[in-house]
């Protein structure tokens, strides 16, 4: 598309992009979105895909940001295709309050499946894709597009995004003012460096559970493991990384509208709170007076 390729030449421009005319000095402010959504790329690396939900009450300055990380297994950017995931709730609850909502694309695992590169240093199907590199690039056009400070941007996600969330909290917590990773666990063994030293600051962290979740077990174990493989790591506890429990909850994100029938893969979705709101909630508190 027409405006990926004027983005790609603004971000590459340093170092020449077929088309570009601006030197690095004169190079145009990127602009905020149009209300609705919009499908969007940047160079991180690699061309990487995130799509932006605009609510009309978010023109023209949004209250907040909300990076929403899809999980893993291939859904990707449909998270955000409304009833169909509760993740795509928050477009809903971002409708009424006035927040940005950005849902950032994985790239793919060895198996193909659209994923994240956590902090898990035994996951033998991870892309080994600079993720925190290309969520902090992500965020810093956002910020610049917005002129948004630090302390309005929020990251969640679930299973393998919630990883992910945690991941980033762990070796970039100065971009972020806090985190809601959902159905995720710490790892057993965690990579060099921030992930297993932890965040440089104090970070707010809301954490969700479900006691019956059978992709992310909760006392811990193997990730995802239907093959018998363990192929994917192994992760501690959900006690031990302190989390709110789900009591009788499976894998799915719990939603109140957004209705996902139990399977043997992901368990009993949890129906008495919607995932989407508690988490904005718990966002909105701690906004800025």
């Amino acid at each position: 598309m027409a405006r990926s390729l004027r983005l790609a030449c603004l971000i590459i421009l340093a170092t020449g992009c077929a088309g570009a005319t601006n030197p690095p000095d004169e190079t145009p402010a990127l602009q905020p979105y149009r209300a609705g959504l919009t499908d969007d790329s940047l160079i991180a690396g690699v061309r990487r895909r995130f799509r932006v939900y605009v609510p009309t009450a978010a023109i023209p300055t949004p209250k907040a940001i909300v990076l929403v990380l899809h999980g893993g297994g291939g859904e990707g950017l449909d998270v955000s295709n409304l009833g169909g995931h509760p993740l795509s709730v928050f477009r809903t609850v971002a409708d009424r309050e006035g927040f940005l909502v950005v849902y950032p694309e994985g790239l793919p695992a060895l198996d193909g499946r659209l994923g994240w590169t956590d902090c898990r240093a035994d996951n033998l199907q991870s892309s080994g894709a600079d993720d925190v590199g290309f969520l902090s690039s992500l965020i810093a056009q956002l910020r610049q597009r917005y002129t948004m400070p630090t302390a309005k941007v929020f990251m969640t996600g679930g299973s393998n995004g919630g990883q992910m969330t945690l991941a980033f909290a762990a070796r970039a917590a100065d971009q972020v003012a806090a985190i809601a990773p959902g159905s995720a666990n710490l790892p057993e063994t965690a990579l060099a460096g921030g992930c297993s030293s932890g965040p440089s600051r104090p970070l707010p962290v809301l954490l969700t559970h479900g006691s019956e979740d059978p992709a992310m077990p909760y006392p811990g174990g193997c990730v995802a493991n239907l093959g018998g493989a363990c192929n994917r790591g192994r992760v501690i506890g959900a006690e031990a990384t302190r989390w709110w429990q789900l009591v009788g909850a499976g894998h799915t994100a719990p939603s109140r509208t957004v209705l996902i029938p139990a399977a043997p893969s992901r368990g009993t979705q949890n129906r008495d709170v919607e995932f989407a709101e508690v988490v904005w909630a718990f966002f909105k508190s701690r906004l800025p007076d």
